[in-house]
């Protein structure tokens, strides 16, 4: 089934703030290919991660970031929905998006868009926190926790 907008896998939060999004370009290498001439469908995560590498440098949640602080954040559930496929040498953006969530967790939503400007793929991931030991938080790392009031607050868009 295609999804549309972000909330068919988050459902949105009433009062909550809008989602905070981040944006990369690419193009499609050769290396990337399978031998139907499109793009493997292995490595539309290593995009999604793309897109969380480009999140954390615009709103300063890097992965070195969070292991200075102490914590991980591994996924613990992934989706993909292929629309259309990538080929050799297509530009690409892909949009990460962060759902706004009370618990103690990550909820990323992607979006590729292909080089006509359509949508070529969706998902989701989910991401866990825990401290370097693999220990579950169960509250938000104070460097977490200013995030998210500055995003109530607005201060993030």
């Amino acid at each position: 089934m295609r999804r549309g907008r972000a909330e068919s896998y988050f459902p949105e939060i009433p009062g909550s703030p809008p989602s905070l999004s981040a944006e990369v370009s690419r193009k499609v290498r050769f290396e990337e290919l399978d031998p139907l001439g499109i793009v493997w469908h292995g490595r539309y995560p290593s995009y999604m991660e793309d897109g969380r590498v480009a999140f954390g440098e615009k709103y300063g949640l890097s992965y070195m970031l969070m292991r200075r602080e102490k914590f991980v954040a591994p996924i613990v559930q992934m989706h993909i929905d292929y629309l259309s496929p990538l080929r050799f040498d297509d530009e690409f953006t892909i949009e990460a998006q962060l759902m706004w969530s009370e618990a103690v967790r990550l909820n990323f939503v992607y979006t590729l868009t292909g080089p006509e400007g359509q949508p070529v793929a969706k998902g989701y991931t989910v991401q866990l926190l825990t401290n370097l030991d693999q220990e579950i938080l169960l509250s938000r790392p104070d460097f977490v926790q200013e995030l998210c009031e500055k995003w109530e607050r607005g201060e993030l868009s």
